[in-house]
This record gives C-alpha cells, structure tokens and sequence, in this order.
C-alpha cells in the first residue's frame, strides 16, 4: 500500500507513512500554537503581524475586526471539528455521540495525538487541507512583505520564505517540511564553496547572521582596509569572509 501523500510504500492498513504522519502531526500542533496570535490579530487595530502585534495608526478609521483572519478561524475550526468527527468514526449528524471538546486548541491537540491519524480511509486528503490552511495561517501573522528568501528547498530547488520567527518552512510545490536554520546554512554554504560569490559588507554580514553567524558590517570593512581581505571591484568574496572567520579549517565543516 501507498502513502496518500509522498506515495511511498507503508505498513499494511495505513494510509500515511510514519515521515508524512509525524510531518501531519506536527502541523496540527504548530497550527494549535498558532491559535492565540491568530485570535489576537483579528484586532484591526493591531499590525498584520501576528506573532509580535504592534498597534498601528492608520489615515480612516479601521474595520472592527479583519474578516479575513475570522474567516480563516472559521475554517480552521470547522476543519479542526470534522477531523476529529472523522478519527473517532462519529456521524456528523448524530450530534449525541459527539464529543467534541469546544475549544479549538484541544481539539487540534488531540487530533494530533490521535492514534488513528496514519490508518483513517481518507488521511492524505486532510493532510492536504491542513497544510493549505497552515500555509494561509502563516501569511497572516506573518504577512509577504514580512517574509524573506532564505534558500531553496533541498529536493526540488524552489525559493523558500519565512518570517522571523518560523523554525519549519514548507517547500509549496513538493511539500517537504525543513527546518529553517538548516536551510540558511545550506545557502551559506553555497556562497562560501563558489569563490565568485561576493557582495556588499552589509549583505555578507546578514547572510552570515542569518546562519548565525555574527560578524558586522564594519568588521569586514575594517579588514579590507588593513588588507586581511580582498576587495574586487564587484565586493568581498564570501568564501574570504568565511575563512577569517572559521580559520584554516576546509569549507566541508558546514556540510
């Protein structure tokens, strides 16, 4: 048998693999994280970004609420409601059997730890809708114009965006769940490897801080002007920055 999602062979009787249900788990507990900021941001009066709200001022006076995020609520909810209805094999109509527990936080906590997430008939197909609404989540507390490039997806090469505060990032076209930091640190590499990478101080010092990295701008400047560091007429090569910082040692160690 097949997995729902990444089609990859699984155990007989379940319709997830165990990386497709550990990566569906996962997202509906980064989801039920992710209720409190989304609540608070229905307040137009707040800054989209949700995960750190910050009142705004704005020229006319603003809408009571954003409709948007509570229609995303909604959705959430009633998504939240059903999977549950689907795992523990209760009719929707049949509200007597219902167990619901009212608040969408346990309820997404519950479905995560269901031990029926991997084997129900129809569990890719709610992985699938999930991840949508994740992915809507995330643009609303964290809005494109506070997202940012950070390097590609390592199976299928496409552009990965994160806010500031995002540890996992999703790749949008093959759906391979990564972690953040690792993927900072595989653009680095790449920059450092290829000797015709070069740049600005100020752009070398963020590529590095992003990996975390630290080394400042005025660093970098200072030792090109005590000729520590070459300066082409295009910038500074990253892969000299990267080795008066780490030393002698072979570029492999960021591997």
């Amino acid at each position: 048998m097949n997995c729902q999602n990444c089609r990859t062979m699984t155990e007989e009787g379940c319709s997830l693999c165990e990386t497709c249900e550990m990566r569906f788990a996962g997202t509906l507990l980064r989801l039920a994280r992710d209720v409190t900021p989304l609540h608070d941001s229905l307040d137009a009066t707040l800054h989209p970004g949700g995960h750190s709200p910050v009142r705004i001022q704005t020229a006319t006076p603003p809408t009571p609420i954003r409709l948007d995020v509570l229609d995303l609520i909604d959705m959430l909810d009633a998504t939240a409601r059903e999977l549950w209805r689907r795992l523990d094999g209760i009719d929707a109509l049949d509200w007597r059997k219902d167990k619901r527990n009212e608040d969408l936080k346990a309820t997404l906590i519950a479905c995560a730890g269901h031990p029926k997430l991997a084997t129900f008939a129809d569990a890719g197909f709610y992985m699938h809708v999930v991840d949508g609404i994740a992915r809507k989540v995330d643009t609303a507390l964290d809005p494109p114009e506070q997202r940012r490039e950070i390097g590609t997806c390592e199976l299928c090469e496409t552009m990965l965006t994160a806010g500031a505060n995002d540890q996992w990032v999703t790749c949008p076209v093959c759906g391979r769940e990564q972690r953040a930091q690792t993927v900072k640190l595989r653009r680095l590499k790449t920059l450092c490897w290829d000797d015709s990478k070069r740049g600005s101080a100020a752009d070398i010092a963020k590529a590095f801080a992003d990996a975390g990295i630290k080394v400042s701008r005025k660093t970098i400047t200072m030792w090109g002007q005590r000729d520590k560091l070459f300066r082409h007429a295009d910038g500074y090569a990253y892969c000299d920055v990267y080795r008066l910082l780490i030393g002698p040692a072979d570029l492999t160690v960021m591997a």
